[in-house]
């Protein structure tokens, strides 16, 4: 199936993710079983504005909320060409967030022309592979923004893809291993594999990159069908979850995330359920050729 097959195809049924795979089925739904609530955080939380392939609906997307930063996890653009990158790019710069942050997306062809990098306005952050740090109501902000996603078609940006059971190739580890340790944002095109990419089309290198750094917050899109909010929790239950849509496990991993998911839920009641990252899909397009237009997604961390 074509990438562009994967990201515009009708959004799948509950019935035709279960005749796909009972295994992955069931083991999504124990894995979103409910434990327990987060605790309210103590300090003034820093409220970002989240949004990604847009495709040049952005004059007809929702109206953007206000925010201490806005986020853009890439594909502004349907062709990638110099007019609709600068007139993303305008609508981009026109909002008056006080910070700007936007990375490439594999649609966005002309970002991987250096030339094009020197007419980016003055108010936006562009990241390729690289870090900010930001410092906002006395807090100090690490952030780090890749375009890169797994090959699929000769879109830039890409590298080869990883299987679960193979060994990381060579390009593919650079990549994800040049993600700071202490990021507290981390804004990547595509998703991690298991987590708001649909039907397990995130990468499991980038997965692995984020077992090691475990940010605050982590912005995505590419699979527009995963469009969502998660939280993980870096527990058992959330690692014997992956392998199994990793296809490292099968239905005796199943039995696994039940007995993972009971004893975190008491372990939660009794200590509090910990820190965990909160992942967003902000994916603005939806449907059947990307007829609905979503908007942004709201965070605060």
């Amino acid at each position: 199936m074509s990438l562009d097959a994967i990201i515009h195809r009708r959004d799948a049924t509950a019935w035709d993710r279960f005749i796909s795979s009972p295994l992955i089925f069931l083991a999504r739904w124990l894995y979103a079983a409910p434990s327990t609530a987060s605790s309210t955080p103590d300090i003034l939380p820093i409220r970002l504005v989240c949004i990604s392939d847009t495709h040049n609906t952005h004059h007809t997307q929702p109206h953007l909320p206000e925010g201490d930063i806005l986020i853009h996890a890439g594909d502004l653009t349907q062709s990638g060409t110099d007019h609709e990158l600068d007139d993303a790019l305008a609508w981009l710069d026109s909002h008056p967030h006080p910070h700007k942050i936007f990375i490439a997306g594999n649609h966005d062809v002309a970002l991987a022309s250096p030339q094009t990098l020197a007419r980016i306005p003055p108010s936006l952050t562009y990241l390729e592979n690289s870090s900010i740090e930001l410092t906002i109501s006395g807090r100090k902000l690490r952030i780090y923004g890749s375009p890169c996603t797994p090959k699929h078609g000769s879109w830039p940006f890409q590298y080869p893809r990883v299987r679960p059971t193979a060994l990381p190739h060579p390009e593919t580890h650079e990549i994800w291993s040049n993600i700071p340790p202490l990021t507290d944002i981390l804004i990547t095109h595509g998703p991690p594999l298991a987590h708001l990419d649909a039907d397990r089309h995130g990468c499991y290198a980038l997965l692995f990159a984020l077992w090691r750094v475990r940010p605050k917050l982590h912005v995505f899109g590419h699979i527009h069908a995963g469009r969502g909010v998660e939280r993980i929790k870096w527990d058992r239950a959330q690692m014997a979850y992956e392998n199994i849509c990793a296809g490292r496990t099968g239905w005796g991993g199943l039995v696994m995330l039940l007995w993972y998911k009971l004893t975190a839920w008491l372990w939660e009641r009794s200590l509090g359920d910990g820190v965990g990252t909160v992942l967003v899909n902000a994916a603005a397009v939806a449907g059947l050729r990307d007829g609905q237009k979503k908007g942004a997604i709201v965070v605060e961390i």
